[in-house]
């Protein structure tokens, strides 16, 4: 629907659309041209304004067909129909929801979304990060992992029956008597337990990533590893924080829904303030920060609290990012970033903050 609202758009781009115009020149109309000048702005007004979809009630079967072909061509109109029958699928699929006079995803929609993404982005990763929390020798209650180890004193994970009979066995050797266990026969099977986990997902959301054509892999990215982290480690308390000029918490939905905001500034240094703020709320819980961004942080708070912008990035921003960095490695939290683009400004400050915090990037 965007896309047809801007290819209306750019056709009478001598238009205001931001609200009514006078009409002015020097040609004279007569009746009949003046008459069809105003009928075909009615028309495209109406047009505009099913199109964009921001009334209570609206809904696709408002789209005139028969205006839009007139307007837009075939191609619209083809356009138009597939959105509907894609509605319509969604609707019987238990992806769209009403809610009042508007559509919304589903939670069943997000968690789709959310797994795709997850598939998507990690289908070529295989290294393990900090923060991907496995516990080894975690007890008889742990997760059996499949490999055994030689037993130790005071071990409580199960014994490995079938290792322990077969090194007593091969230590033996083809004697044909019975077999007798020794100490250093017995092998236990390795378990591990998931430890609890507080994650902090800060999202970039600032006009650059619309700019350097990041909106949709940064979407992909952050769907992806919220995901990770809600249904890897589903005990774990998840909060994503979305920042441009300033940061705030978001839910799953609201990402996943989120439209462009054309916003300056990349407040990393308060994204960092509020993950600290939620890592401290769950003081027993391994706290690990992820960041998803396309630029080096270009705004920072001032001691009143208002958010200071300036690009490129100067040093008082940079400081001041810094310091919640430090402060958050001081907590104990490992901060992993995840770069989209290849701004080299964002590669040496990333770069700063793997050195000085320990945590991981990925490109």
């Amino acid at each position: 629907l965007a896309a047809l609202t801007q290819a209306l758009q750019a056709r009478r781009p001598d238009l205001d659309w931001s609200g009514s115009e006078r009409l002015r020149g020097d040609t004279p109309l007569g009746l009949g041209d003046a008459t069809s000048a105003l009928q075909e702005l009615a028309d495209l007004e109406e047009l505009n304004a099913t199109l964009s979809q921001r009334y209570p009630g609206a809904s696709l079967d408002d789209v005139d067909p028969e205006l839009l072909n007139r307007t837009l061509g075939p191609d619209a109109t083809v356009d138009l129909q597939r959105l509907r029958d894609i509605e319509r699928e969604l609707r019987r699929q238990g992806y769209l929801t009403q809610r009042g006079d508007a559509l919304e995803l589903s939670p069943k929609a997000i968690r789709r979304l959310a797994q795709t993404a997850l598939r998507r982005v990690f289908a070529d990763l295989r290294s393990r990060w900090r923060g991907e929390h496995d516990i080894a020798d975690a007890g008889a209650a742990g997760e059996i992992t499949g490999t055994s180890r030689a037993f130790r004193f005071g071990d409580e994970q199960p014994i490995d029956v079938v290792r322990t009979v077969s090194n007593a066995v091969r230590r033996q050797g083809p004697t044909g008597g019975p077999v007798t266990l020794s100490v250093e026969d017995f092998e236990v099977v390795e378990t591990e337990r998931r430890a609890s986990a507080a994650v902090a997902l800060c999202v970039d959301l600032s006009f650059s990533m619309v700019e350097n054509d990041c909106w949709r892999a940064m979407k992909q990215t952050a769907l992806a590893l919220h995901a990770l982290a809600t249904t890897r480690f589903p005990q774990d308390a998840v909060e994503i924080i979305g920042f441009n000029r300033y940061a705030r918490p978001l839910t799953a939905t609201e990402l996943a829904t989120l439209d462009c905001d054309l916003v300056q500034g990349t407040n990393l240094q308060h994204a960092l303030m509020l993950a600290g703020r939620h890592l401290r709320r769950h003081p027993n819980a391994e706290p690990v920060v992820l960041v998803v961004t396309d630029g080096e942080p270009t705004a920072h708070l001032l001691p009143d609290g208002t958010a200071w912008f300036y690009w490129p990035a100067v040093p008082e921003t940079v400081h001041a990012t810094l310091r919640e960095v430090d402060a958050l490695t001081a907590f104990g939290a490992t901060i992993n970033v995840f770069m989209l683009g290849d701004d080299p400004r964002l590669a040496r400050f990333v770069d700063t903050i793997a050195r000085r915090n320990g945590g991981r990037v990925a490109v």
